[in-house]
């Protein structure tokens, strides 16, 4: 694990580590071939240009990015995880400051989320669901788990975990707080 973030957490005082670098595992969702330029999500309507994902009001401006040609129609790795309901994270959130302060949560889920896709397209919210006396959200992929699962703990306190797959991209991030 290269430079770990480190917090604290304010309840327990345990360090909170949030890995930065998941590079040692590779995404299958995303092709290790280039795609064309001027490649478009038929879905979503994201542009594949200069060897990124954009979206549309953000494309590069530089004229050697220009697309040229037909575009090529294609699925970002973004909405196939989402069609196949494969998350990159699970964020879930727990505890009774939960149930008391749940729309202002879902307002920073969102910000954060809207925040993270304006970075990254590919960077979205999947699903939000209630689980038992849970909220689980997930992602497409591990970075806006763990991007949450930070701004809950600095918004509310709390108690955060984070656990990583072995094998996979997949962050798991456990959020609690009970008054």
């Amino acid at each position: 694990m290269k430079n770990p973030e480190r917090f604290h957490s304010r309840v327990t005082g345990e360090p909170v580590h949030i890995r930065r670098n998941v590079e040692s595992n590779s995404d299958p969702y995303i092709l290790d071939e280039q795609l064309a330029e001027n490649s478009i999500c038929k879905r979503c309507g994201d542009v594949y240009m200069a060897g990124r994902w954009y979206n549309p009001d953000q494309l590069p401006t530089k004229p050697e990015h220009s697309p040229t040609g037909e575009p090529h129609m294609v699925v970002c790795p973004a909405c196939r995880k989402y069609s196949d309901k494969l998350p990159g994270g699970v964020l879930r959130l727990s505890g009774k400051f939960l149930s008391e302060h749940k729309e202002e949560i879902m307002n920073l889920i969102r910000n954060e989320a809207t925040k993270a896709q304006s970075v990254n397209p590919l960077e979205r919210v999947i699903s939000i669901a209630n689980v038992d006396d849970a909220l689980e959200v997930t992602t497409t992929n591990e970075k806006l788990a763990q991007r949450i699962g930070r701004a809950l703990y600095k918004a509310y306190d709390g108690e955060v975990e984070y656990k990583w797959s072995e094998d996979t991209k997949l962050a798991r991030v456990n959020w609690h707080r009970e008054s």
